[in-house]
């Protein structure tokens, strides 16, 4: 399929989504080719690589905000994105232009067509390129899926990498343990590269196996520590998540202040834009009724399990208002969900992935939870914000495709 040579940014983002219908396909092979079709814009800059079932993109952006508030030009590249597809590749806290963008899928249509690359692979290429292109001091890359067969881990010789907690997500894929999960995301691993992990106890011989067979020195993160700063991050994970951070800039060569990196911790949201991890979200409506409305990207169970302790232990009972993509543990997460909620409403994105409220419903009803309906995700929060009492709390939670859609309509 050609291109027009004037081809505008959203059709460029069309295009590039269309890539997903092409399915899932594990493995280096296409993005070796891409790399080498683009003069290998991977080895061009310093990188520090992450994976993780969750927490990796906070870590990543904490990773980032440090970075930067040392000086150094950072590249930072994630996945999903809430608002815009741009938010995936920033340099110093800033999303990549739209026309930027649209040039280099432009100047690498040709290759995806010809290599046959994913969505995921076409992303990971124009973000390479564009760190190169920038010229930045360092880059902080996340995993898209797994660890061993991600597109990312064309990484060769990052200068640390971090494993994240570890929780059963996409089981069909990477394994139905917490052991042959986290042997998929220990495959990061470079010899002689630090490597940084937050994950649970029974999963530790796998990390010690993997880095002794690669030379890998390794670090647990000591989670007991006391943190003496206050991050704006919420919640007990977001601790964990600071600490892995905090161990990771022990273990690099980079001449680095411990605090401005600190204080480049704390203010993270406002040097990187990270959003919807407990966010409590100033919406003219909630604020006008003194309601307080969160937001939150966590989309399975062992997220939704750090957001209820969070949500207990300031007492609080919110309505849930919860929407999720089809390939998740919906029902584990749904009996979370109702140990904390007042009341759940389903919505659902308009997005293919994403599962309809008629199956949330039912799902809800198969373990005896009862699911009111929404078919859309701006008006449930509203309605939800008319009937609530002053001094409540609501939150919106689940995917990025939810989230990402109130954010587009509320902005």
């Amino acid at each position: 399929m050609s291109l027009s040579p004037e081809i505008s940014y959203d059709e460029a983002i069309e295009r590039l989504f269309s890539l997903e219908y092409t399915g899932m396909k594990l493995g280096l092979d296409n993005i070796k080719a891409l790399m080498e079709a683009l003069s290998n814009p991977h080895r061009a800059f310093p990188t520090i690589h992450v994976a993780g079932t969750n927490g990796k993109g906070s870590v990543c952006n904490m990773l980032a905000a440090a970075l930067q508030a040392n000086g150094y030009k950072t590249g930072l590249f994630t996945s999903p994105h809430l608002v815009s597809y741009t938010e995936r590749m920033k340099i110093d806290g800033k999303p990549i232009a739209e026309e930027r963008l649209t040039a280099y899928f432009k100047s690498i249509w040709n290759d995806i067509q010809e290599i046959k690359a994913t969505f995921f692979e076409a992303t990971t290429a124009i973000a390479f390129q564009y760190l190169r292109d920038e010229k930045v001091d360092i880059a902080v890359i996340e995993t898209g899926l797994g660890g061993r067969l991600d597109a990312t881990n064309i990484l060769e010789r990052p200068l640390a990498t971090i494993v994240t907690s570890i929780g059963l997500e996409h089981t069909e894929i990477l394994g139905d343990t917490l052991e042959k999960i986290a042997y998929e995301k220990a495959c990061i691993f470079k010899p002689l590269v630090p490597a940084i992990v937050n994950a649970p106890e029974e999963t530790h011989q796998v990390f010690i196996d993997k880095a002794r067979e690669v030379d890998a020195p390794f670090f647990f993160v000591d989670t007991k520590v006391d943190l003496d700063f206050k991050s704006v991050l919420q919640g007990e994970h977001q601790r964990e998540n600071t600490l892995t951070v905090i161990a990771c800039l022990k273990q690099l060569t980079l001449p680095l202040d411990q605090q401005k990196s600190l204080e480049g911790i704390a203010h993270t949201t406002q040097l990187t834009g990270l959003r919807a991890r407990l966010e409590e979200y100033a919406y003219e409506p909630a604020v006008k009724k003194s309601v307080r409305l969160f937001l939150d990207v966590a989309h399975n169970p062992d997220g939704l399990a750090r957001v209820r302790d969070y949500f207990l232990k300031q007492d609080l009972r919110p309505v849930v208002i919860v929407g999720f993509a089809k390939d998740k543990d919906i029902t584990s997460s749904l009996e979370i969900i109702r140990s904390f909620a007042s009341r759940v409403i389903g919505v659902s994105a308009q997005m293919s992935r994403s599962l309809p409220v008629e199956e949330l419903y039912l799902l809800g009803k198969n373990i005896g939870l009862e699911i009111e309906k929404s078919q859309d995700v701006r008006g449930a929060v509203n309605a939800t914000i008319s009937t609530s009492k002053p001094g409540s709390s609501i939150l919106l939670v689940g995917s990025h495709y939810v989230v990402g859609e109130f954010l587009r309509q509320a902005n």
